[in-house]
């Protein structure tokens, strides 16, 4: 979460990462929230602004400056994986690092490997 909002935000703080993960110690388990990139994204669909776009690749992206905020996208999202910041009054959303010519950083820098990419956009991204 760290790598993720230094990358994009150019700051750590987690509350800005496109990757949400939780643990519940009680349960030793691990929750993991991050855009799949689906073959027929549900978020694309409600989008009223036309602010959600697929790329040539077929990564779900989110335009910031065509965001009109109205939280449609995050409420369609089956995965719960476009989220509010409230401190900054915009959506994030992973675009698996657009641009990072490694791929994804959340992945190259999980320390179990449980973050990995799959070339096939639409099946599970990361």
């Amino acid at each position: 979460m760290l790598g993720c909002s230094l990358y994009h935000e150019g700051q750590c703080y987690p509350g800005l990462a496109r990757v949400r993960v939780s643990k519940d110690m009680a349960r030793f388990t691990f929750d993991i929230r991050i855009c799949q990139h689906c073959e027929s994204p549900e978020c694309l669909e409600a989008c009223p602004s036309g602010a959600m776009s697929l790329d040539a690749r077929g990564v779900v992206l989110l335009d910031d400056d065509g965001c009109i905020r109205c939280g449609s996208c995050a409420e369609a999202c089956p995965y719960e994986a476009i989220f509010y910041n409230e401190r900054e009054d915009r959506y994030l959303k992973c675009d698996l690092c657009a641009g990072r010519a490694d791929g994804p950083l959340c992945a190259a820098l999980c320390p179990v490997g449980a973050l990995t990419t799959q070339d096939t956009p639409g099946q599970g991204e990361v």
